[in-house]
């Protein structure tokens, strides 16, 4: 990863990222049978009838974003905890090349193929699916992740809002149209919630740079 490139994401307040923030909704005509989706397309989590077997974490459960990506800076917010309940411990959230979405298993989930994506897996922690894996441990869980797609950098960044820190970036080349990526996991009480564009929430006190980092090279 290029250093002026790091710094530019790891010196953006939670403002800046907002300036680049943009609506996303749930594409329905490609949703996971297994999943159940808001009215609105903006909140999604697993089905009452979905039995998950507990081998490991359900990587066929994806949704994918209504909006395709070719060039510029694009910003977006998912809530990952309700009010009086605890975050998620199970969620997938990235990109993924249009064209490659009937990938429904962990084989194909590849940066070669198509996806890049920052796993949380209950007790197993947080990893990507970068080659090699980068594996983190995020403390406090986050409840709030931003996502910076960088396309013309090729930088797919995520950050803990309520804490504004960055969390880690992935440096790959990205090609054609990329589409935004959701797995809301399975078991959890909180579903995963899109916040609203084009400012997600309300803009916080502070305007000191985001906080630590980690990278990742595919």
């Amino acid at each position: 990863m290029d250093t002026l490139g790091k710094k530019v994401v790891e010196d953006m307040t939670i403002e800046e990222l907002r300036q680049h923030a943009v609506e996303i909704t749930i594409d329905r005509e490609r949703l996971h049978s297994d999943l159940k989706v808001s009215q609105d397309c903006k909140t999604v989590r697993d089905s009452a009838d979905y039995n998950h077997t507990g081998e490991g974490f359900p990587y066929q459960l994806c949704a994918f974003g209504a909006q395709r990506f070719s060039s510029g800076r694009h910003y977006w917010e998912v809530e990952l905890a309700q009010e009086n309940t605890p975050p998620k411990n199970y969620w997938l959230i990235g990109v993924m090349k249009d064209g490659n979405l009937t990938a429904r298993d962990r084989s194909a989930l590849t940066p070669s193929a198509g996806s890049w994506f920052l796993c949380s897996d209950g007790p197993n922690g947080f990893h990507t699916n970068t080659d090699p894996s980068v594996k983190l441990s995020l403390t406090p869980r986050p409840e709030r992740l931003g996502v910076l797609l960088n396309y013309d950098e090729g930088q797919l960044s995520f950050y803990n809002v309520k804490e504004r820190k960055h969390l880690l970036t992935i440096s790959s080349r990205f090609s054609g149209s990329i589409v935004p990526l959701f797995n809301p996991g399975a078991g959890d009480l909180s579903p995963l919630k899109i916040m609203d564009g084009p400012n997600p929430v309300e803009q916080a006190e502070s305007s000191q740079p985001l906080l630590s980092n980690n990278s990742a090279d595919t």
